[in-house]
Parts: C-alpha cells; sequence; structure tokens
C-alpha cells in the first residue's frame, strides 16, 4: 500500500502537524514501535531525527539518519522505517519546503559549480548549533499552539533554509535544492519513467515533476508526441502482459505490480487493448 505523506488534506485537529490555513507545514512524528512502509513524500522534506534512527531504503543502500544529522529528502517514493530500541521512542520532526517557496529563495542564491554533479534524491549533513536550537524551538510549538502558523511558518521555513547556508555545505546544498526544484523536459522524462509503474495519479505525478497538471500534460504532449493518460496505460499493460506470460502472479498482484489501483479497471483497459482478459492469458499460459 502507497502511503501519502503529508496528507491532502491535513486533518486539522491533528496535532502532531503544524497547520495554517490548508496548509501543512510540519510534523512530530513519535513511533513507539518499529514501522515499514512505502511512501509518497509530496513535498521537499528537512528532517531532525530527535531520538532512535530513521532508516531509508534505496536501491542498493539503506540511509541512516541518527539525531545529530539533519536530513534534506526530494519529492518522491521511497521505503521508509524507524529504528526502536526497546522500552524506548523514535521521534522525529518534518519540515516541509514547498516548490514555490523554495524557488524564491534559490533565486536570489548564486550557485557555486557543481552543475554537473550527480545529485542524490537525499543529502545528510551534520547539524550545526544554530540547526540544533531551530530543532528545539520547533518541537516547542507543537507543545504551545499559540500561533497563527500561516504567518509564522514560512518564515520558519526560510529562517532553516538560510541557516543551512550558514553551514559549511552551502555550495552542495544549493546544488541539491536546485536540482529539487527542476523542471525541464530532461527532468520531466526522468520522473515519468522513474514512476511510470507506481500507482499514482497525474496530479501526483505533475507534482513530483514540479508542474501544474495543466503544464504537465502540455509538456508530456510535448515529449512523447501523446496524451499521458494513454501513453503511461499503454506502458504499464505492455508490464502486465509481460508478467502474465513469464510468472504465475495472480491477477491482482499484476495489476498492483503495473501500476493500477483498480483490478477491475486493469481487465477493462487490457482486453481492450490484446482482445483478451487477463485470467484468459493466466489459463492459455497454465495449459501449456
Amino acid at each position: 500500500m502507497l502511503y501519502r505523506f503529508p496528507p491532502n488534506p491535513v486533518d486539522t485537529s491533528d496535532p502532531t502537524f503544524l497547520v495554517g490555513g490548508n496548509e501543512a507545514y510540519a510534523k512530530l512524528k513519535v513511533e513507539a514501535k518499529a514501522g515499514k512502509r512505502t511512501v509518497l513524500m509530496t513535498e521537499h522534506t528537512l528532517i531532525f531525527v530527535i531520538k532512535g534512527l530513521k532508516l531509508l531504503h534505496f536501491s542498493g543502500e539503506t540511509i541512516e539518519v541518527s539525531p545529530n544529522s539533519v536530513f534534506l529528502l526530494k519529492k518522491g517514493i521511497y521505503v521508509m522505517a524507524e529504528y526502536v530500541e526497546e522500552g524506548l521512542s523514535f521521534e522525529a520532526l518534518m519540515l516541509f519546503l514547498p516548490q514555490r517557496m523554495l524557488q524564491s529563495f534559490l533565486s536570489k542564491v548564486q550557485l557555486v559549480g557543481s552543475e554537473n554533479k550527480i545529485i542524490k534524491d537525499y543529502l545528510i549533513i551534520t547539524a550545526s548549533a544554530h540547526l540544533q536550537h531551530f530543532q528545539a524551538q520547533l518541537r516547542h510549538y507543537f507543545d504551545h499552539s499559540i500561533f497563527d502558523y500561516s504567518s509564522l511558518m514560512p518564515l520558519k521555513q526560510q529562517e532553516a533554509l538560510m541557516l543551512l547556508q550558514a553551514t559549511i555545505y552551502r555550495d552542495e546544498i544549493n546544488a541539491f535544492l536546485r536540482s529539487a526544484i527542476r523542471n525541464d523536459l530532461e527532468e520531466l522524462d526522468f520522473t515519468v519513467r522513474t514512476y511510470l509503474l507506481q500507482p499514482i495519479t497525474l496530479a501526483e505525478l505533475a507534482s513530483l515533476s514540479n508542474r501544474s497538471l495543466a503544464t504537465f500534460k502540455r509538456d508530456f504532449q510535448k515529449l512523447y508526441s501523446s496524451a499521458p493518460r494513454a501513453w503511461i496505460n499503454q506502458r504499464r499493460l505492455e508490464h502486465a502482459k509481460l508478467l502474465l506470460e513469464n510468472t504465475d502472479k495472480p491477477v491482482t498482484e499484476v495489476s498492483q505490480e503495473s501500476g493500477f489501483n483498480s483490478p477491475s479497471h486493469f481487465i477493462r483497459l487490457y482486453k481492450a487493448a490484446f482482445h483478451l482478459t487477463p485470467g484468459s492469458v493466466r489459463a492459455k499460459n497454465a495449459i501449456f
């Protein structure tokens, strides 16, 4: 199952979120036991681990984030887990960094070098004394909800970025943030192919490529000479066909692994494309 985080809309009565208007600005995450889930991070996020270890699983590596580190994470889909020692708890603060705010901030920042450096989806740095103080202050807000967060939190987001600028990692951070807000056609192609088989909507795919839905559809047509839904469904169906013909996975599992949320919708699309139902393909292969 794919979890969206932060959720939209956020429950304004949830004390673990700092919310202003309809926007979530920060999250306090406290866990008493270890957990693991696949998460669609819908915002670029700055993460402070207060207690325990945060684990993120990437292809070929697992990243550990400890309480003396600051963790920047791009929007995207990740397998996340927390390590919790017996009798203790995991605690982390997450500060969301909206695209529009990053663009405004970076328009005033000069990037030195690093244009051709390969940038990962995450960046971990050692927390400075100023960042540790910022973390403690932000944590305090969850215990004393007395502010108009729609006025305060944009200032706190700006403060966090300025404190990051004041570290020895400034150029590395700026390169990472500029990579996070890229919206050229090359980045669009990378995003589409990366998340092609994930059960996400066109609006979510547009957001991951740092575009509005209307701009995403226009640029997609320019890049692939096709409307996005038709092109994506065709590739997903081709992947499903390979799974049906070469594995013994159930049709519902094939549907999920091919990016379809609804098995019945998948069956209708498959029959329209190949003039056979997935079940008949599976039955035919079973005979041979």
